[in-house]
């Protein structure tokens, strides 16, 4: 019986109840939505759309939410280590029973609808939002934003982080066409943040046609970086902000944590910069710029890092740390891809910060062998890279070829970080 069924073999059924892994139309989601008479999933509702900066900024959302005491639910994707990442109340992951609960009654409401896996967990989120009566429900979309099932909610605000090339098959290949699928987060009425100071014709026509208003970095709001890391931030004509750097590495995180204050200062909320500041040291996220340390060892990074947009944030923080190093070190880079990434660009993006490759296969029907990217990549550099046979031998092959001073960064995919950060934590990295 299907209630009798564990988290995984729930999983593994959801895999294969759907012809297809992504199919985007929304009518087969909405149908199962209603029957499950979840609206609202909560008494504000976020979305958070782009290329980008999702992950980092939707998490630090739901933070800064907590801090400032509301019962916050944060849906994500995809996850690293386990499914229950997925889903958190008050950042908490979702127990498999809850899970379990949460799949059965979408599974009796479906009847004969099938969804896909990402459908379906997007409704185990909502189902769980509900029963849990948060009061903020944070929702990163899995890919687009019009046709994603995250956006089956009505939400209030909508976040709408850095653009660029990406998924080009399913959105389209200029910025202007991938913004518009992107801006379809925006519902009548809404107030949308961008984190780009100039945002694409394509967010702003949106918001005009739904009657949204729109605050956009350096008009609405505005942050400065101070020489010790620190910033500030000020939300139109209020109180100056003094704010700690974010826990998360990289410049680009500064941008993230101001688009998501303006979001919390969006819902009416009494900010308070202790809040504030409590909220953004509390951001936790794998695989963002991740450092893994071990004595007497080289330095290692993981990065989900995996379209030209965030290679170029990558590079920044690869020479940042490299200038930091009293002793010059070599960066090993280790690196797994999907067949439907331009990994020529990204190659060609960090060429030159990177001294060494070494190529993992993604034993996914979507991933390439190493041997395939190797072949690829191998006419941009002057090395030819070394192809592994799996990413943990990657992993031990990338640290037998560096020295304590050195620098590892492993990077690709989101596919590559569970195996590489368990791989290195078995090997006493923390």
């Amino acid at each position: 019986m299907a209630s009798e069924r564990s988290l995984q073999s729930w999983l593994t059924y959801l895999e294969a109840i759907h012809p297809l892994s992504m199919d985007f139309k929304l009518a087969r989601i909405i149908q199962v939505y209603e029957r499950l008479n979840l609206t609202p999933i909560a008494p504000l509702v976020i979305t958070v759309a782009g290329t980008n900066g999702k992950g980092s900024t939707s998490t630090t959302i739901a933070n800064l939410y907590k801090a400032h005491d509301f019962k916050v639910g944060l849906f994500t994707s995809p996850h690293i280590n386990r499914f229950n990442e997925r889903i958190r109340i008050n950042l908490e992951e979702v127990s498999d029973e809850a899970l379990i609960e949460a799949f059965n009654a979408v599974e009796t409401a479906r009847k004969a609808i099938t969804l896909t896996y990402f459908e379906f967990a997007t409704l185990a989120a909502f189902y769980l939002f509900r029963k849990n009566s948060v009061d903020v429900a944070v929702l990163e979309v899995g890919l687009g934003g019009r046709l994603d099932s995250t956006n089956i909610a009505d939400a209030q605000i909508a976040v709408i982080t850095p653009i660029s090339i990406d998924h080009t098959a399913q959105l389209g290949n200029t910025i202007t066409a991938i913004a518009g699928e992107k801006a379809g987060i925006i519902k009548a009425n809404a107030k949308v943040v961008t984190a780009e100071s100039a945002p694409n014709i394509s967010i702003l026509e949106k918001a005009t046609a739904e009657n949204a208003d729109i605050f956009i970095r350096d008009t609405a709001y505005h942050y400065e970086i101070q020489d010790s890391g620190e910033f500030t931030y000020q939300f139109q004509d209020q109180d100056t902000l003094n704010l700690p750097q974010p826990n998360l590495l990289g410049v680009h995180q500064y941008q993230n944590a101001s688009a998501a204050i303006t979001a919390l200062y969006l819902s009416g909320t009494h900010v308070t910069q202790a809040k504030v500041t409590q909220g953004l040291q509390s951001v936790k996220l794998e695989g963002r710029f991740q450092a893994l340390t071990r004595k007497d060892s080289p330095k290692v990074f993981l990065d989900v890092t995996h379209n030209p947009q965030g290679a170029t944030v990558l590079k920044a923080l690869v020479d940042e740390m490299v200038t930091q190093s009293t002793q010059k070190p070599k960066v090993t880079a280790l690196l797994g891809m999907l067949k439907d990434k331009d990994e020529q660009l990204l190659v060609e993006t960090l060429k030159a910060s990177v001294n060494e490759w070494i190529t993992a296969p993604i034993l996914d029907e979507r991933g390439q062998s190493a041997e395939l990217l190797r072949d690829k990549i191998a006419p941009l550099l002057t090395k030819k890279p070394h192809a592994s046979n799996s990413i943990p031998e990657g992993c031990a092959f990338a640290l037998s070829c560096s020295q304590s001073h050195d620098i590892i960064i492993v990077f690709g995919s989101f596919h590559m970080m569970a195996e590489s950060l368990n791989w290195f934590k078995e090997n006493q990295y923390v």
